[in-house]
């Protein structure tokens, strides 16, 4: 598949890929279209795009001989600058296939790399994306050593250079991921102190967790901007992994405030060293109360992206949180089959609805009683108000007789100053 109607400064790739037999073409070409728009989101133009079907991969070179000359006359054809492959390469392989077509060759996983590159804009998100980057080069480093090299060195005492080489590399990008994990370690430490202090106000957590583009940012500045909540507007883009970084903004209403969460999103196969990169950025989604699965319904593929993101939060421990599931851009959707919520950031249908149910959810039993609350006690005004509904009826000699509203576990606190007339 050529495209010469482009003409960009930007990177031309051609997009690779390999479809084994066990793969359903459907299913592949879902895959590509992915990485497709995970090239768009690298700020790459597809130029070009290559395909072969086989029973496997070639051990060496990836496409068999006839398709890798085919491949490299693409890349002539279209004067493309990199070749992207859908499929995970060893570093030997992109390195063969880079000699043989005369450009650099990368694959999915290291495509998605790149983008967490350019989009980490925290410190945390940057260490985090050094260290997934590392992880991920270093078993390649180890297991596709020069060859030449292996060759030359039989002996115990005279190892091959390519070995040694190999062995200089790993231990410092093996030094580098340790002196990465103690400054995560400290950052970890800091947020850890952040949210004790939000522990200490009693405010409830939700998180929006989901795919990739499902909408999460969108919706995370719709229920701020209905609540009236604090904090600006986070950036929402039509485009895979628009925001790595983690936001939060204060929404909700009355006694039923709560922080919201926004995550980075989830993608198929999402490389292993990523997840466990990214496990201190998805707290966020470990330690909520709620979490609230974002599906762009639209999507002709949403139950299985769907599937994706509920094997993810297995792998980071989070499928034991209550999780409220919410499709999104029903305005755009042919499948209204769907149970659950189903909203539209973009007309605010559905909005009201889930501002409720998600206040309902994490409050679910509100309590009113009458309290004479001695003035020494005052204190537990400031410390309540943030979730609790106090309405002061009249002042007295011995305290204030004051209305409260709200959770059951923090009307409690008031419980011995209840009034019963």
């Amino acid at each position: 598949m050529i495209d010469n109607t482009l003409k960009t400064n930007k990177k031309r790739v051609i997009l690779a890929g390999i479809r084994i037999r066990d793969k359903s073409e459907d299913e592949f070409r879902l895959a590509m279209d992915e990485c497709r728009a995970l090239c768009m989101a690298c700020g790459y133009v597809v130029a070009g795009e290559i395909i072969q079907n086989s029973e496997s991969m070639h051990p060496k070179t990836a496409f068999r001989s006839g398709k890798l000359e085919e491949l490299t006359n693409l890349v002539n054809a279209l004067d493309a600058d990199l070749v992207i492959f859908y499929n995970q390469l060893k570093m030997g392989t992109a390195e063969r296939i880079s000699e043989i077509c005369g450009v650099n060759v990368q694959d999915r996983t290291s495509l998605i790399l790149d983008i967490f590159s350019q989009r980490a804009r925290s410190r945390q998100a940057k260490l985090q994306t050094e260290m997934a980057r590392l992880q991920y080069a270093l078993p390649q480093i180890l297991n596709s050593v020069d060859e030449s090299g292996h060759q030359r060195g039989g002996a115990v005492t005279n190892r091959g250079g390519g070995e040694m080489r190999s062995e200089i590399i790993a231990r410092k990008y093996s030094a580098r991921i340790a002196e990465l994990r103690k400054e995560l370690r400290a950052i970890e430490v800091q947020r850890g102190q952040d949210e004790r202090r939000r522990n200490k106000i009693l405010i409830r957590r939700a998180a929006l967790v989901g795919y990739t583009n499902a909408g999460k940012s969108s919706l995370l500045n719709a229920m701020l901007e209905k609540s009236g909540g604090q904090g600006s507007r986070v950036m929402e883009k039509d485009m895979l992994f628009a925001t790595l970084d983690t936001s939060v903004r204060m929404c909700g209403s009355g006694a039923m405030k709560y922080l919201l969460y926004d995550t980075v999103g989830f993608v198929s196969d999402l490389p292993h060293g990523l997840v466990e990169a990214f496990r201190s950025t998805l707290s966020a989604a470990r330690e909520a109360d709620l979490l609230i699965h974002v599906i762009d319904v639209s999507d002709p593929q949403y139950v299985n992206k769907m599937h994706v993101t509920e094997d993810t939060l297995k792998q980071i421990g989070a499928d034991h949180i209550e999780t409220l599931r919410v499709y999104n851009k029903i305005d755009k959707a042919k499948d209204t089959s769907f149970e659950g919520i189903g909203i539209s950031c973009m007309t605010g249908e559905g909005l009201d609805k889930l501002a409720e149910e998600i206040e309902q959810r994490l409050y679910p039993q509100q309590k009113m009683i009458k309290v004479l609350l001695p003035y020494d006690k005052m204190s537990l005004f400031d410390q309540y108000r943030k979730v609790l509904s106090m309405h002061i009826l009249e002042n007295s000699e011995e305290g204030i007789v004051v209305e409260v509203s709200g959770p059951e576990k923090y009307v409690a606190a008031f419980r011995q100053f209840e009034r019963k007339d």
